[in-house]
């Protein structure tokens, strides 16, 4: 992307593009694009793990506190099961020709998103479009690490809603990067 004046590299955009099917992993490489994958969890991902010496990011959200319980306490506080939410997201799942939409209800429907971390309850009662990782900073920084490791650099987060929360996130970019050595 060629920007006039030229920017400082501190101000250098990257383009992002879906990338969780082939055809957007295509267009991504043909334009030099960033693919993005709405990911599985970290050991089960079947498809998602970026190829050979291509960059690929993920889309998640997290909400992360020194305490398991806060966290969670929290995810529940900020996404409350949704009856309407439910059957508006099974809608837009048989409706929807998104292959990432389709990967994510899948996922569900396999009872993966029970882990440790990884949750899909917003994704589930249509409260965002992203899975979550809650937990501890410590266990999500487990669940980042995992990302890394598989070659995951760019990460794109769910909007956080206050400034603390990203914070919060914060500390769990700052463990996961001691983990992983970045």
């Amino acid at each position: 992307m060629i920007l006039w004046p030229s920017a400082t590299p501190r101000l250098t955009t990257i383009a992002l593009l879906s990338g969780s099917s082939a055809a957007g992993m295509a267009a991504a490489a043909k334009i030099g694009a960033v693919p993005v994958k709405y990911p599985e969890p970290p050991g089960h991902d079947t498809g998602a793990k970026p190829r050979e010496n291509e960059s690929c990011g993920v889309r998640i959200g997290i909400v992360s506190r020194l305490r398991e319980e806060d966290a969670w306490k929290i995810a529940h506080d900020r996404f409350p099961a949704d009856r309407k939410g439910q059957l508006t997201r099974q809608l837009a799942s048989k409706i929807s020709d998104s292959v990432w939409h389709k990967q994510l209800a899948e996922v569900g429907k396999r009872g993966e998103a029970m882990g440790r971390a990884y949750w899909l309850h917003p994704f589930e009662n249509y409260q965002t479009n992203c899975p979550y990782l809650v937990g501890s900073y410590d266990t999500v920084a487990a669940e980042v690490s995992k990302y890394i490791d598989h070659g995951f650099r760019t990460f794109i987060l769910d909007i956080p809603p206050t400034e603390e929360e990203l914070d919060h996130i914060g500390r769990v970019f700052q463990a996961a990067a001691q983990r992983t050595g970045l």
